[in-house]
């Protein structure tokens, strides 16, 4: 059985998300950072790693680890977050969070200003401070419901994060989206305007483009690309793809 990689400690959305899906076909191992579980992948590791998040936007991180690192994204999922505030709150000097749900949970927290925010490593470490004075914010999923609580107290009820399994090959199952990274040699006026267009006169629509800087040559970038795949715009991706290969540097993220 092969061993997928996540973030860890255990408890949070990525062991969620990993043995939601994944428990019964993978060995599951955590690590404490991104650059360690994107170091882990081989033939016999993949990994998962959030991608991107509904409020937040796409993890910088994970892209940078894209970037860097040679992988498919073979599949993603998506996954509610909802976070609940648990203990009293109104006999509360402390609220325990870490820095990310401190981040989803500003509304809450506008409301308690006179309260200590202090910041924890991760949520699994926030509960273990909740106690007469204290209360700790966390997700829901962790939350004991003998202790009095407040649920959804996140800004967003939509809020989700999509995941993303890479594997060192990539697989040809599923479609509906494609990704790349696009490097260009040279800075010049409309660069931008020139990759775009491509895409436009194919008619194929991207969800989404961001870019990254090169970490080794100062004031260049990579540019992250999404696109929506469909079963007409298969062959049209493929006489994209070959036009950019002959006039940037093109990695082929997956298809998923």
């Amino acid at each position: 059985m092969k061993t997928l990689v996540t973030l860890g400690p255990e408890g949070s959305f990525s062991e969620v998300c990993a043995t939601m899906h994944y428990k019964h076909t993978y060995n599951i191992r955590y690590e404490k950072d991104l650059q360690s579980v994107f170091n882990a992948l081989s033939e016999n590791t993949d990994i998962l790693v959030p991608l991107e998040n509904s409020t937040d936007g796409f993890v910088y991180q994970t892209l940078d680890g894209l970037i860097k690192h040679s992988g498919y994204i073979f599949r993603t999922h998506t996954l509610p977050i909802a976070f609940g505030c648990v203990g009293n709150i109104k006999q509360a000097n402390n609220i325990y969070a870490q820095f990310i749900t401190q981040q989803q949970c500003q509304q809450f927290l506008s409301k308690y200003q006179s309260l200590n925010i202090i910041t924890t490593p991760s949520n699994s470490d926030s509960i273990k401070h909740i106690d007469e004075h204290s209360v700790a914010i966390v997700p829901m999923h962790l939350i004991d419901n003998t202790l009095p609580h407040i649920d959804h107290i996140e800004d967003f009820s939509h809020n989700a994060t999509r995941f993303a399994c890479i594997s060192l090959h990539p697989t040809y199952d599923t479609f509906k989206k494609a990704s790349l990274i696009i490097t260009p040699h040279v800075d010049r006026p409309g660069l931008l305007y020139d990759i775009l267009g491509q895409f436009q006169h194919h008619v194929i629509n991207l969800s989404a483009i961001l870019s990254r800087p090169n970490k080794k040559i100062d004031k260049k970038y990579h540019f992250y690309i999404e696109i929506d795949m469909t079963s007409s715009t298969m062959n049209a991706f493929d006489a994209v793809m070959k036009h950019m290969a002959s006039q940037f540097d093109v990695k082929f993220l997956g298809h998923y």
